[in-house]
């Protein structure tokens, strides 16, 4: 079979034999496709041994000049696009491609399966001389990262990683109540830990009877309460939340126990609580929580972007249902949304002179919302650069996951090169949406489409379309103001 060389270097050679009975060539397989090459060939000699040893008609060369810079991407293109050029010009010859590997083809995974699918429409394949992958996408898989990021390197980082968390070193954030001492080691902050040991013991409560019910003391939202009316704050100088104060009794680190990365190490540090309290705490909780069916709810239309204008906090959705009876017997129920700070004390703000974080009906602020954007003239959109921000992130994230999961199925045997079509595609398309929002080349079909959407009935669509050209939504107790992406 006709062949082509492509490789992308070392521009210069070094000394191997690549005679038929070299040490190089030895072990070659019955098929004739594997052989073990020595790790000191050029990848031409590379490819001239592999194309000698499967009766190849080595006949081509798209290889790097000797002064040519080595990882040289663009160089590379070029050559590929030359390649393609030879195979489907007037004078065309369809050839086979020999590379040592996939890296000297393709610098990212979606360019190689780009290029493997065009190379298959036009009739012909790449082959690796890589005994051990010869196949170039079981070979990209293994050397080649989504976006250039390099799976080697990334295994080296989740590997110090571990080691790291083996010696009970802290990674990331440290949990409220400890620092990292010198040696990288949880120590006790003691304001901090006191703190910590009171939210035990308050919600345990007082000790029980092992066949008692846990009854424990006041629930996770008094607790929080309690704190902020003394004025107390989390480490990133926020007022105490129910979920704050859930994450804190659901922390083993409180034992003295690291868990970081499947690594558990007993005893790492010293412990805040007794464990006799923490088994009281989660013995508690387990009585507390109710057991029901969960709703599926439709997502909150200005989640992410509104904030309130007391505190700068982002407006979390609340459902609250109400069920009541009908004088003729009947059950009947009704749902209220709301957009509410987290701050909020609806206790404490009951009283005129005191100032009210935000708490909005969500229908109401939502067509508020609506309407100002609904308003926005020709001199604002003319100004807008829409970017779907971590929505366009996320999109990009899902849509690597999906196309590095078909690429291992397909280097498994589990279909062909044609079902990584749909998937590249949808990468392409996620990382066009998620491109700079500053560019002046901004698609005004696409804007006009967005400002269209933001009326969406399909609440999952206005979102997407809302989020794209709104900045942020500063809500107040009274006024709402509506910022454009600009």
């Amino acid at each position: 079979m006709r062949a082509v060389g492509f490789h992308s270097g070392p521009a210069h050679s070094r000394t191997a034999s690549t005679s038929p009975g070299s040490n190089a060539g030895a072990g070659a397989g019955g098929d004739g496709d594997n052989f073990d090459s020595s790790d000191t060939l050029h990848p031409r000699a590379e490819i001239e041994l592999y194309c000698q040893r499967n009766s190849h008609q080595l006949d081509g060369w798209f290889e790097p000049d000797e002064d040519e810079v080595a990882n040289n991407f663009d160089a590379r293109h070029d050559r590929y696009r030359q390649m393609i050029a030879s195979f489907t010009g007037s004078n065309a010859r369809l050839a086979l491609v020999v590379v040592p590997d996939a890296s000297h083809i393709a610098e990212d995974l979606e360019t190689l399966v780009s290029r493997l699918l065009e190379l298959e429409r036009l009739g012909t394949e790449i082959r690796c001389t890589d005994p051990d992958r010869p196949d170039a996408l079981q070979s990209g898989e293994e050397l080649l990262g989504v976006g250039g990021r390099s799976p080697q390197r990334q295994a080296k980082i989740r590997d110090a990683i571990v080691a790291k968390a083996s010696r009970g070193e802290v990674l990331g954030r440290t949990p409220y109540g400890y620092e990292a001492g010198p040696d990288g080691i949880l120590k006790p902050v003691a304001e901090e830990a006191e703190i910590v040991k009171e939210i035990f013991d308050i919600y345990a409560g007082p000790w029980h009877a092992e066949d008692s019910k846990p009854l424990g003391g006041p629930g996770m939202r008094a607790i929080a309460r309690s704190l902020n009316e003394r004025g107390l704050l989390t480490r990133t100088g926020r007022p105490w939340s129910a979920l704050a104060i859930s994450g804190i009794l659901k922390n083993r680190t409180y034992l003295g126990t690291y868990t970081r990365y499947g690594v558990r190490i007993a005893g790492s540090h010293e412990p805040l609580v007794d464990r006799e309290i923490f088994n009281r705490t989660e013995a508690v909780t387990r009585t507390r929580k109710p057991v029901r069916k969960r709703a599926v709810e439709p997502p909150y239309l200005l989640g992410g972007i509104v904030r309130c204008d007391l505190c700068g906090r982002g407006l979390f959705g609340l459902t609250r249902r109400r069920t009541w009876k009908r004088v003729d017997g009947t059950t009947t129920s009704k749902s209220y949304r709301y957009y509410e700070c987290p701050s909020r004390n609806a206790r404490n703000e009951r009283t005129e002179d005191v100032a009210r974080h935000s708490s909005w009906h969500a229908e109401e602020l939502e067509q508020i919302v609506l309407q100002d954007v609904e308003r926005w003239g020709e001199r604002i959109k003319k100004k807008l650069r829409p970017i779907v921000g971590d929505t366009a992130a996320d999109e990009v994230g899902e849509a690597e996951r999906d196309f590095n999961r078909a690429v291992r199925a397909v280097a498994s045997a589990y279909g062909t090169l044609n079902d990584l079509v749909a998937p590249l595609e949808r990468l392409e398309n996620a990382r066009r949406a998620g491109a700079d929002p500053k560019s002046e080349n901004t698609d005004k079909t696409d804007l006009a489409r967005l400002l269209q959407e933001v009326q969406s009935k399909n609440v999952s669509t206005a979102k997407i379309a809302v989020s794209a050209v709104v900045e942020r939504v500063i809500a107040g107790e009274q006024l709402v103001e509506v910022l454009p992406r600009f």
